[in-house]
Protein backbone atom coordinates (compact mmCIF):
# COMPACT_ATOMS: atom_id res chain seq x y z
CA UNK A 1 0.00 0.00 0.00
CA UNK A 2 1.55 3.45 -0.93
CA UNK A 3 2.14 6.30 1.71
CA UNK A 4 -0.13 8.72 1.93
CA UNK A 5 1.66 12.46 0.85
CA UNK A 6 1.58 15.30 3.63
CA UNK A 7 1.23 19.24 2.26
CA UNK A 8 -0.34 21.96 3.19
CA UNK A 9 -3.85 22.70 2.40
CA UNK A 10 -2.66 25.38 -0.52
CA UNK A 11 -0.47 23.06 -2.29
CA UNK A 12 -3.73 20.79 -2.11
CA UNK A 13 -5.54 23.02 -3.59
CA UNK A 14 -3.17 23.33 -7.04
CA UNK A 15 -3.16 19.38 -6.71
CA UNK A 16 -6.65 19.61 -7.06
CA UNK A 17 -6.56 22.19 -10.10
CA UNK A 18 -3.61 20.13 -11.75
CA UNK A 19 -6.08 16.77 -11.83
CA UNK A 20 -9.56 19.01 -13.05
CA UNK A 21 -11.06 18.38 -15.94
CA UNK A 22 -11.00 20.24 -18.17
CA UNK A 23 -7.29 21.18 -18.02
CA UNK A 24 -6.54 24.29 -16.57
CA UNK A 25 -4.46 26.66 -18.66
CA UNK A 26 -3.69 29.36 -16.19
CA UNK A 27 -2.04 27.39 -13.07
CA UNK A 28 0.80 29.34 -11.94
CA UNK A 29 4.12 27.55 -12.43
CA UNK A 30 5.49 29.08 -8.98
CA UNK A 31 2.23 27.17 -7.34
CA UNK A 32 3.36 24.38 -9.06
CA UNK A 33 6.87 24.07 -8.83
CA UNK A 34 6.37 24.71 -4.83
CA UNK A 35 3.88 21.22 -5.02
CA UNK A 36 6.26 19.49 -6.58
CA UNK A 37 9.49 20.37 -3.69
CA UNK A 38 6.14 19.25 -1.14
CA UNK A 39 6.10 16.41 -2.58
CA UNK A 40 9.69 15.72 -3.77
CA UNK A 41 12.65 17.55 -5.21
CA UNK A 42 13.24 19.77 -8.13
CA UNK A 43 16.63 19.50 -9.39
CA UNK A 44 17.93 21.77 -12.19
CA UNK A 45 19.92 20.35 -14.54
CA UNK A 46 22.92 21.38 -16.22
CA UNK A 47 20.92 21.51 -19.85
CA UNK A 48 18.20 23.64 -18.23
CA UNK A 49 15.70 21.03 -17.60
CA UNK A 50 14.51 19.94 -14.06
CA UNK A 51 14.46 16.36 -12.97
CA UNK A 52 11.37 15.77 -11.08
CA UNK A 53 11.38 12.97 -8.17
CA UNK A 54 8.35 11.49 -5.58
CA UNK A 55 10.17 9.08 -4.57
CA UNK A 56 11.22 6.29 -6.63
CA UNK A 57 9.62 7.93 -9.76
CA UNK A 58 11.64 10.69 -12.24
CA UNK A 59 10.65 12.62 -14.44
CA UNK A 60 12.46 15.62 -16.56
CA UNK A 61 10.65 18.38 -17.69
CA UNK A 62 11.49 21.21 -20.12
CA UNK A 63 11.52 24.24 -17.81
CA UNK A 64 8.52 26.58 -18.29
CA UNK A 65 9.20 30.12 -19.33
CA UNK A 66 6.31 31.86 -18.78
CA UNK A 67 4.28 32.47 -15.15
CA UNK A 68 1.65 30.19 -16.00
CA UNK A 69 1.49 26.44 -17.64
CA UNK A 70 0.02 25.43 -20.45
CA UNK A 71 -2.86 22.89 -20.90
CA UNK A 72 -0.32 20.32 -22.40
CA UNK A 73 2.29 20.81 -19.32
CA UNK A 74 0.10 20.58 -17.05
CA UNK A 75 -1.43 17.18 -18.55
CA UNK A 76 2.24 16.35 -18.45
CA UNK A 77 2.68 17.55 -14.46
CA UNK A 78 -0.13 15.79 -13.76
CA UNK A 79 0.85 12.22 -15.59
CA UNK A 80 4.03 12.44 -13.61
CA UNK A 81 1.98 13.13 -10.11
CA UNK A 82 -0.61 10.23 -11.31
CA UNK A 83 1.96 7.72 -11.62
CA UNK A 84 3.75 8.70 -7.78
CA UNK A 85 0.64 8.19 -6.56
CA UNK A 86 0.66 11.84 -5.56
CA UNK A 87 -3.67 12.33 -6.75
CA UNK A 88 -6.19 14.48 -4.58
CA UNK A 89 -7.20 11.14 -3.25
CA UNK A 90 -4.26 10.08 -1.85
CA UNK A 91 -2.28 13.08 0.33
CA UNK A 92 -3.28 14.12 3.92
CA UNK A 93 -3.32 17.38 4.93
CA UNK A 94 -0.82 19.00 7.52
CA UNK A 95 -2.15 22.41 8.31
CA UNK A 96 -0.82 22.47 11.60
CA UNK A 97 2.59 20.84 10.98
CA UNK A 98 3.52 22.77 8.02
CA UNK A 99 2.67 26.09 10.32
CA UNK A 100 4.96 24.64 12.99
CA UNK A 101 7.52 24.37 10.00
CA UNK A 102 7.15 28.12 8.92
CA UNK A 103 7.12 29.65 12.17
CA UNK A 104 10.95 28.41 12.78
CA UNK A 105 12.52 28.55 9.67
CA UNK A 106 14.56 31.50 8.85
CA UNK A 107 16.17 31.59 5.47
CA UNK A 108 19.26 34.15 4.01
CA UNK A 109 18.91 34.50 -0.18
CA UNK A 110 22.22 35.25 -1.38
CA UNK A 111 21.13 36.26 -4.82
CA UNK A 112 22.62 38.08 -8.25
CA UNK A 113 21.16 36.89 -12.11
CA UNK A 114 23.59 34.13 -12.32
CA UNK A 115 22.83 32.25 -9.19
CA UNK A 116 20.61 32.46 -6.17
CA UNK A 117 21.84 30.36 -2.76
CA UNK A 118 19.10 29.73 -0.40
CA UNK A 119 20.34 28.73 3.64
CA UNK A 120 17.57 27.00 5.76
CA UNK A 121 18.71 28.35 8.54
CA UNK A 122 17.76 25.56 11.48
CA UNK A 123 19.62 26.27 15.44
CA UNK A 124 23.31 26.47 14.31
CA UNK A 125 23.53 25.25 11.17
CA UNK A 126 22.27 25.64 7.70
CA UNK A 127 21.03 23.89 5.04
CA UNK A 128 22.01 24.95 1.18
CA UNK A 129 20.71 24.61 -2.25
CA UNK A 130 21.85 26.97 -5.20
CA UNK A 131 19.21 27.94 -7.79
CA UNK A 132 20.69 29.06 -11.79
CA UNK A 133 18.45 30.81 -14.56
CA UNK A 134 17.87 28.85 -17.58
CA UNK A 135 20.70 29.95 -19.90
CA UNK A 136 19.73 28.90 -23.63
CA UNK A 137 22.06 30.85 -24.98
CA UNK A 138 25.22 30.25 -23.27
CA UNK A 139 25.25 34.03 -21.93
CA UNK A 140 26.21 33.01 -18.64
CA UNK A 141 29.39 31.11 -19.92
CA UNK A 142 30.26 34.19 -22.05
CA UNK A 143 30.27 37.30 -19.21
CA UNK A 144 32.78 39.33 -21.01
CA UNK A 145 29.81 39.28 -23.97
CA UNK A 146 27.04 39.98 -21.87
CA UNK A 147 28.45 42.68 -19.69
CA UNK A 148 28.96 44.31 -23.19
CA UNK A 149 25.69 43.91 -24.15
CA UNK A 150 24.59 45.13 -20.99
CA UNK A 151 26.66 48.44 -21.84
CA UNK A 152 25.12 48.88 -24.98
CA UNK A 153 21.44 48.67 -23.39
CA UNK A 154 20.95 45.78 -24.88
CA UNK A 155 20.56 43.67 -20.97
CA UNK A 156 19.17 40.14 -21.82
CA UNK A 157 15.48 40.30 -20.22
CA UNK A 158 15.07 38.93 -16.96
CA UNK A 159 14.40 34.98 -16.51
CA UNK A 160 10.43 34.76 -15.24
CA UNK A 161 11.13 31.11 -13.81
CA UNK A 162 14.30 32.42 -12.07
CA UNK A 163 12.83 34.43 -9.93
CA UNK A 164 9.53 32.38 -9.46
CA UNK A 165 11.77 29.38 -8.68
CA UNK A 166 13.26 31.70 -5.67
CA UNK A 167 9.45 32.46 -4.88
CA UNK A 168 8.26 29.25 -4.68
CA UNK A 169 11.63 28.29 -2.17
CA UNK A 170 10.97 31.15 -0.06
CA UNK A 171 7.92 30.14 0.83
CA UNK A 172 8.54 28.24 3.75
CA UNK A 173 10.70 30.92 5.33
CA UNK A 174 9.12 32.68 8.48
CA UNK A 175 11.82 35.61 8.15
CA UNK A 176 13.89 35.88 5.44
CA UNK A 177 17.14 37.92 5.00
CA UNK A 178 18.40 38.78 1.04
CA UNK A 179 21.99 39.73 0.31
CA UNK A 180 22.40 41.28 -2.91
CA UNK A 181 24.98 42.00 -5.31
CA UNK A 182 25.52 45.16 -7.69
CA UNK A 183 23.70 48.07 -7.96
CA UNK A 184 20.41 49.46 -10.01
CA UNK A 185 19.46 47.22 -12.62
CA UNK A 186 22.22 44.99 -12.57
CA UNK A 187 20.62 43.95 -8.39
CA UNK A 188 18.86 41.19 -8.68
CA UNK A 189 17.83 41.48 -5.25
CA UNK A 190 16.16 44.14 -5.95
CA UNK A 191 14.14 42.82 -8.98
CA UNK A 192 13.23 39.54 -6.57
CA UNK A 193 11.76 41.88 -4.20
CA UNK A 194 9.66 44.11 -6.78
CA UNK A 195 8.31 40.67 -8.17
CA UNK A 196 7.52 39.81 -4.38
CA UNK A 197 5.94 42.97 -3.49
CA UNK A 198 3.16 42.47 -6.78
CA UNK A 199 2.86 39.01 -7.29
CA UNK A 200 3.33 37.37 -3.34
CA UNK A 201 3.36 39.83 -0.62
CA UNK A 202 2.92 37.32 1.93
CA UNK A 203 6.35 35.97 1.31
CA UNK A 204 8.02 39.86 0.76
CA UNK A 205 6.55 41.26 4.11
CA UNK A 206 8.54 38.35 5.85
CA UNK A 207 12.00 40.03 4.50
CA UNK A 208 13.13 41.48 7.40
CA UNK A 209 16.29 42.63 5.78
CA UNK A 210 18.06 43.25 2.68
CA UNK A 211 21.97 44.35 2.18
CA UNK A 212 24.33 45.25 -0.51
CA UNK A 213 27.54 42.68 -0.69
CA UNK A 214 30.65 41.60 -3.41
CA UNK A 215 29.35 38.14 -3.15
CA UNK A 216 32.53 37.66 -5.14
CA UNK A 217 34.80 38.51 -2.13
CA UNK A 218 32.77 37.04 1.27
CA UNK A 219 32.69 33.42 2.61
CA UNK A 220 29.99 31.11 3.50
CA UNK A 221 30.81 31.44 7.01
CA UNK A 222 30.52 35.42 6.92
CA UNK A 223 27.42 35.27 4.84
CA UNK A 224 25.65 33.00 7.53
CA UNK A 225 27.22 35.75 10.27
CA UNK A 226 26.20 38.90 8.48
CA UNK A 227 22.47 36.92 8.32
CA UNK A 228 22.70 36.14 12.02
CA UNK A 229 23.67 39.98 12.86
CA UNK A 230 20.65 41.31 10.59
CA UNK A 231 17.96 38.51 11.88
CA UNK A 232 19.11 39.78 15.68
CA UNK A 233 18.74 43.26 14.23
CA UNK A 234 15.22 42.31 13.28
CA UNK A 235 14.04 42.34 17.09
CA UNK A 236 12.73 39.09 16.80
CA UNK A 237 14.42 36.23 18.52
CA UNK A 238 14.25 32.93 15.88
CA UNK A 239 14.07 30.36 19.13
Amino acid sequence: MATAHRIHHRDRRVLETIFHHPTPGNLAWSEALHLIERLGTAQQEPNGKLLLAIGEHRHVLHQPHAKELTREEVTELRKFLEAAGATPASVDVAEEEQAVESATLDMLLTVDHHEARLFAIEGTSAHARTLRPYDPHHFLHHLTHRQERELRGQREPEEPSYYAQIAAALAPARRIVVLGHGTGHSNAAAHLQELLRAKHPDIARRVVATKAVDLSAVTEPQLLASAAELLDASGESSA
